[in-house]
């Protein structure tokens, strides 16, 4: 059996490929179809030269930054990766849920960092589409198809681990009968 090398990239549907490159230059970006450059490298780049050249565009935003230098430009973005500096940091938790429900963002979203097994049911349901493994355990109980989630849960959801095809969005209280 081969190993996977971590970190390995993981959807829905199991392992992906990884088309994005990372980047942490503007003068690099030219040389590749889909690159992932840092939020503070946004303001630099030209929205009409990344169109010409059919590039794909992703922006890695750490937790303790906003995404308001991103709001107006949504359209233009393919991917989010957002950081989780820490298990107990649920700030890109935040992030992903108002890019899904108030700015309707429909590109992928994508945790990176510390991504771990019981998160992850979380994850899915704020609306994140791919998760960036670097836990090898994680990883391994991933493959095993070992992901678990609640059944009920307090907040609105975009999909938990079997997606939006149960239609569960809204809060599982008013879901139950007898409240």
């Amino acid at each position: 059996m081969t190993e996977t090398v971590l970190p390995a990239l993981w959807s829905r549907s199991g392992l992906i490929e990884d088309a994005f490159v990372n980047l942490e230059s503007v003068e690099e970006i030219i040389a590749h179809e889909a690159v992932i450059i840092p939020l503070q490298l946004w303001p630099q780049i030209s929205r009409e030269r990344l169109r010409s050249h059919n590039i794909r565009i992703g922006v890695r935003v750490e937790a303790g930054e906003a995404l308001d230098t991103l709001l107006d430009d949504l359209a233009h973005i393919d991917l989010l990766v957002l950081d989780f500096p820490a298990f107990n940091d649920g700030r890109s938790f935040s992030k992903t849920a108002r890019l899904r429900s108030h700015y309707g963002f429909s590109g992928e979203i994508r945790a990176s960092g510390a991504v771990h097994i019981d998160q992850i049911g979380a994850m899915l349901r704020a609306g994140f589409d791919s998760l960036q493994i670097s836990d090898a355990r994680t990883l391994r109980r991933l493959l095993a198809g070992e992901l678990h989630d609640t059944g009920l849960y307090y907040q609105p959801v975009a999909g938990g681990i079997h997606g939006a095809e149960q239609g569960l969005a809204g809060y599982s209280w008013r879901r139950r009968q007898g409240f």
